[in-house]
């Protein structure tokens, strides 16, 4: 798969702003209900563990500074098809992997509005804010 042509033809089809940072990391700006917007990172690497390549997607919720029920957010979790919640560098983000030998450009573009969707929705949640 051509990660960058796929990131471009996948950000128009969405009416969404895409960033290339390399060819293996791009950078979106998907548009959520509202006037509303999330970024989303993906980018290609390779997970040693397993010798396989993966697409790494994450978007930022809120940093940890904030008032986060952590209970209540693992919870809710339980309930997300692709994507689960991890803390990073001093945030809240969603995040998943796909392998990429077994995704498809839908699987990937699926995942991809998913990551927004739930970022937006829990960033409102904690801080009442459009910030990412």
């Amino acid at each position: 798969m051509d990660f960058k042509a796929f990131s471009q033809q996948f950000s128009d089809k969405i009416g969404g702003k895409y960033n290339d940072y390399d060819d293996h990391h791009s950078i979106f700006i998907i548009p959520i209900k509202k006037d509303r917007f999330q970024t989303v990172i993906a980018r290609v690497i390779q997970l040693e563990k397993y010798n396989k390549d993966v697409v790494h997607i994450t978007s930022k919720v809120c940093e940890t500074s904030e008032n986060i029920d952590y209970p209540s957010i693992l919870e809710a979790s339980a309930d997300f098809t692709l994507s689960n919640f991890i803390v990073e560098d001093g945030f809240l983000k969603v995040d998943t992997a796909i392998v990429l030998e077994s995704a498809n450009e839908e699987l990937i573009g699926d995942t991809i509005i998913e990551m927004a969707n739930l970022a937006d929705e829990w960033e409102f949640r904690i801080t009442g804010k459009d910030i990412y």
